[in-house]
């Protein structure tokens, strides 16, 4: 902090008081609880992100109970990423113009140096960090400056996968360090730091880049495209976005660090361009390149007395709706309006509603991995997690939760799009129904596998073998009705119960069972891959394979 004085201490200080105070009155946002839950269960890696936000989150919770320690080691990592902004722009004579810039931006709030729980914040500390320790490595390349930044690299990928972005662009940018032996001396460094997420993603079979490149991807559309280039001049600021992302396309880099800082900037907004041609891109993605983008635009912005003068002009009433924005979500007095602030809103109110409903039966939720760990957190009670079959894959799904309540009684939550019965509008202003299963039985553990097909008479036969891995008997002829289904484009064909299997009554643990499934073959388009799954009457489902006819 060598560009600090009192004013900046002073500035830095408010802030984090600011997002202290903030933490320990809003309830936690849906995401955060789901990532506490991962802190529960520390491992080298999570179906959704890397394993930094369970160890900050476990560190945090360990210190304090409750919001505020969930969220404590990130509102400290914000704050220094705050100061480590304010201390890289220099400024010493407009320090508020220089707050008042870097707090444009709608991320800061929630993503940099904001107060959440998420994988951005400590992705943003250790890419700042690395930003700065980049430029001294450009001005005097050494071991020990070498060793930092193979850290810094393995601590960004830890914290969340557009960390990859972000290297690649700064490799592209300066291909001469191809011919530097500290660049292989960090790569290698930074590969034996990540070997231990390495084998945890081949040991559960890479579920997470499965998901983000496989499970995500849609087909080619201009649906999410033209809304990405959109919320881009909002994301840069809801106001000043135009004169930032004007000032960053005039701007004509003077050496190789500014260099590398545009040319990031630039692949990073055209590498989601692209992917955006597939799947919608969150809003907060782009946040990985805040920082470069404050450090490249501030000086000519603030140099620019005219421009200068017209950005405090429309930076500052959206610094002040922002502020009043993290006042009105804080405050669970005041009515939810319009659904502004619903993932923060009466979250524990919520919890206890539906303790109080189930009236001493277990829970379970389905469809909504965040409510589950919402209603966990703030309960002090398990739940399960239930899927519909056309429902996305989370880290539940390498959880055996289910073993909390086998055979047991629960009282499953519903949203409203899934049409459930008995619903009512609950604290949060949401409708959700309420389902009761009897004799709850997980179908997970009971492995699919396809033998062979066959056509005849206008149908398809599929000949399946169903190995019980569970652990425990599974029952066909059950209150739940256990079946095997197939669908196609999430719509269901057909479906047999287990009970027609060659196990009429249990496949005990260990033990097989045979059972054909017939389906129309004009019901089914082939090349097209065909999901293949358990299911209970109820319709949670069990496990589930993916099968492609030729």
């Amino acid at each position: 902090m060598k560009n600090f004085d009192k004013r900046h201490y002073i500035i830095t200080a408010v802030w984090f008081l600011g997002n202290l105070i903030q933490a320990i009155f809003t309830g936690l946002h849906s995401d955060e609880s789901y990532y506490w839950m991962y802190s529960e269960n520390l491992a080298w890696g999570f179906f959704d992100h890397p394993p930094m936000v369970a160890l900050f989150i476990y560190l945090g919770h360990a210190i304090l109970p409750g919001e505020i320690g969930v969220r404590l080691v990130f509102i400290v990592l914000s704050t220094l990423t705050f100061a480590f902004i304010l201390n890289e722009l220099k400024e010493k004579k407009d320090i508020l113009f220089a707050s008042l810039f870097i707090l444009s931006f709608p991320l800061i709030h929630t993503h940099i140096a904001g107060f959440m729980a998420i994988p951005d914040v400590p992705l943003l500390f250790f890419t700042t960090l690395f930003i700065i320790s980049y430029k001294k490595f450009l001005e005097n390349e050494n071991w020990k400056i070498s060793i930092l930044i193979a850290v810094l690299l393995a601590a960004m990928i830890y914290s969340k996968y557009h960390a990859f972005l972000i290297i690649g662009f700064t490799v592209l940018s300066n291909l001469k360090l191809f011919k530097s032996k500290y660049f292989y001396g960090i790569v290698i460094l930074t590969v034996i730091l990540l070997l231990p997420h390495v084998f945890w993603q081949i040991h559960n079979e890479f579920p997470t880049f499965k998901y983000h490149l496989v499970e995500r991807a849609k087909p080619l559309t201009l649906k999410y495209a033209f809304p990405y280039l959109a919320a881009q001049i909002a994301i840069a600021g809801p106001l000043t976005g135009v004169l930032v992302l004007w000032k960053l396309f005039r701007f004509k880099p003077q050496n190789q660090f500014q260099k590398t800082l545009l040319f990031t900037i630039l692949g990073f907004y055209i590498a989601l361009f692209i992917i955006s041609f597939k799947n919608r891109i969150e809003a907060h993605w782009i946040a990985a390149v805040i920082p470069m983008l404050i450090f490249l635009t501030y000086p000519l912005i603030a140099n620019h007395l005219k421009v200068k003068r017209w950005f405090t002009r429309l930076a500052f009433p959206v610094l002040v709706l922002m502020i009043l924005y993290r006042v009105y979500i804080a405050a669970d007095s005041v009515p939810n309006t319009g659904n502004l602030k619903i993932t923060f809103y009466n979250r524990e109110a919520s919890a206890q509603e539906i303790k109080k409903l189930a009236n001493g039966k277990k829970v379970a939720f389905f469809n909504n991995y965040a409510a589950t760990s919402n209603y966990i957190f703030y309960s002090g009670d398990s739940a399960v997690h239930l899927s519909t079959p056309d429902y996305r894959f989370c880290q539940f799904d390498l959880w055996n939760d289910e073993k909390y309540a086998g055979g047991e009684t629960l009282l499953a939550v519903q949203s409203k799009n899934l049409n459930p019965p008995n619903q009512i509008k609950t604290v949060t202003g949401q409708t959700k129904g309420f389902v009761t299963i009897k004799e709850y039985q997980s179908l997970n553990g009971l492995m699919i596998e396809l033998n062979r097909t066959d056509e005849t008479n206008g149908n398809i036969n599929f000949y399946f073998t169903l190995h019980n891995n569970s652990g425990k008997s599974i029952f066909t002829a059950h209150s739940s009705t256990p079946l095997l289904a197939i669908m196609q484009n999430k719509t269901e064909i057909t479906s047999v119960p287990l009970s027609s299997s060659t196990q009429k009554e249990k496949i005990a643990n260990g033990a097989s069972a045979q059972i054909t499934l017939t389906v129309p073959s004009l019901t089914v388009q082939k090349n097209d891959p065909l999901v293949v799954y358990t299911r209970s009457a109820e319709n949670y489902r069990g496990e589930v394979i993916s099968v492609v006819l030729k």
